[in-house]
C-alpha cells in the first residue's frame, strides 16, 4: 500500500469519526432526536401498580407485567412528549392516563385499580335515611324515620352494638327531631344542629350510652360549607369538602405531592347533586364520592383525565368512612364494603 493511499485512508477515517462521534456522544449522554426533529434529553416513566398480575401498556403496546416481586414498572429512554399509559387486570377496572415526559426527569404515577365486583357485608336494616361519622373512633350516627320526625341512632359497627340513651331525658331528646343540618364532632362529644335548636351529645364507650341535652349554641347560617361536609387526612394534613356540584381538595402541608398542581384544586364537577366526599381509607391520593346512583372512587391526579371508578351501584346511596372502613347506606340498608 502506497503512502498516498495510507494518507487517504487515514483522513477518511478521521472524517467518518467526526461524523459518527457526535451522535454517539449525544446518545450515550441521554440526548435523542424527537419526532419534530429537535434534539432533547430523554426522560422516563415510573408507574406504581398495586395489583400483582397486571399488564402495563405504553401507547397501546405491551411493556411489562407485574408480579409478587415487581409492583412498579420503570420505562426509560423516552423522548419528551405525552405518553398514553394503560394498566389492566382481569376483574379490575382498567386505568388509563396521559402523562407528560420531560427532559432529564422521571414522571411518576400510581394506577387506580378497583375490583369490578365488590362484596358488602350487611350490618343493619331499617328506615335509615342519613349517615354521619367523624372517622375518629366515633359511633356512626344514623337518622331513622319515625313518622313525621327522625330519631338519632348511634351504632358501633366493629362491635355490632348500639349506644343507648343514658336516661329518660336523653331518650326523649333523641327520639323526635326534624332532619339535622350539620354536626360538630369533638373527642367523645358532638353538637347536632337543627333548623331551630341544637343538641349536645356526650358518648360513654364503657357504658355504651349517649347523653343528650339541649344546647344554647346556634348554627352559623352564613357558613358556606357545613362542617360535616369537610373531611381531613390527618397524616398529610389535607382537607376535602364538597358543595352541591363540586368537590375540592386543599393541601395543607408545605410539600405538594406530584399528583396535585396547586395547593387547592377542584377535583370533580357534576350537574348532579353530590351527597358526600371523603378521602379513601389510608389514601390521600384517592377520593370517595357519592353522586347519582353510586359511590365512586376518584383519583386526585389531574394529569390527563381523572379516573372515576364505581365501588357501589344502587339507588341513592350515602357513605361514611370510619376507622379506615367504608360504610354505605342505601334504601335503609347499612353495609360495610369489602375493599
Amino acid at each position: 500500500m502506497t503512502l498516498k493511499t495510507r494518507r487517504k485512508l487515514f483522513w477518511l477515517s478521521v472524517v467518518i469519526f467526526l461524523i459518527i462521534a457526535p451522535p454517539i456522544v449525544l446518545y450515550t449522554t441521554g440526548w435523542r432526536l424527537t419526532s419534530d426533529l429537535k434534539i432533547k434529553r430523554i426522560g422516563g416513566l415510573f408507574i406504581a401498580v398495586p395489583e400483582s398480575g397486571s399488564e402495563v401498556f405504553l401507547n397501546g403496546k405491551f411493556v411489562k407485567g407485574t408480579n409478587f416481586l415487581r409492583s412498579g414498572i420503570f420505562m426509560q429512554n423516552l423522548t419528551p412528549g405525552p405518553y398514553s399509559v394503560m394498566v389492566s387486570k382481569e376483574g379490575f377496572w382498567p386505568w388509563t392516563k396521559k402523562l407528560p415526559v420531560v427532559e432529564n426527569a422521571v414522571a411518576e404515577a400510581k394506577a387506580l385499580m378497583t375490583p369490578q365486583n365488590i362484596n358488602g357485608e350487611i350490618m343493619l336494616k331499617g328506615k335509615f335515611e342519613s349517615i354521619y361519622s367523624s372517622n375518629q373512633n366515633s359511633p356512626i350516627l344514623l337518622e331513622e324515620k319515625k313518622g313525621d320526625s327522625y330519631a338519632l341512632t348511634f351504632y358501633i359497627p366493629d362491635e355490632n352494638e348500639f349506644l343507648t340513651p343514658a336516661n329518660s331525658s336523653s331518650k326523649k331528646i333523641l327520639s323526635a327531631n326534624p332532619k339535622l343540618k350539620t354536626i360538630y364532632w369533638r373527642d367523645g362529644e358532638a353538637d347536632v344542629f337543627f333548623e331551630n335548636k341544637t343538641i349536645a351529645l356526650t358518648f360513654d364507650p364503657v357504658k355504651r350510652s349517649v347523653s343528650a341535652k339541649n344546647s344554647p349554641l346556634k348554627l352559623d347560617e352564613t357558613a358556606s360549607v357545613l362542617p360535616h361536609q369537610i373531611n381531613m387526612d390527618y397524616r398529610q394534613r389535607a382537607n376535602i369538602w364538597h358543595d352541591e356540584k363540586n368537590v375540592w381538595v386543599e393541601w395543607l402541608s408545605d410539600a405538594l405531592p406530584h399528583y396535585l398542581s396547586s395547593k387547592k384544586e377542584n377535583i370533580f364537577q357534576t350537574k348532579n347533586s353530590i351527597r358526600n366526599a371523603a378521602f379513601f381509607p389510608k389514601k390521600s391520593d384517592i377520593a370517595v364520592v357519592a353522586v347519582e346512583n353510586g359511590v365512586f372512587v376518584l383519583e386526585l391526579d389531574g394529569r390527563g383525565t381523572r379516573n372515576f371508578q364505581p365501588i357501589y351501584k344502587g339507588k341513592n346511596p350515602l357513605f361514611t368512612v370510619l376507622n379506615n372502613k367504608i360504610y354505605v347506606l342505601d334504601q335503609g340498608v347499612l353495609a360495610k364494603m369489602d375493599l
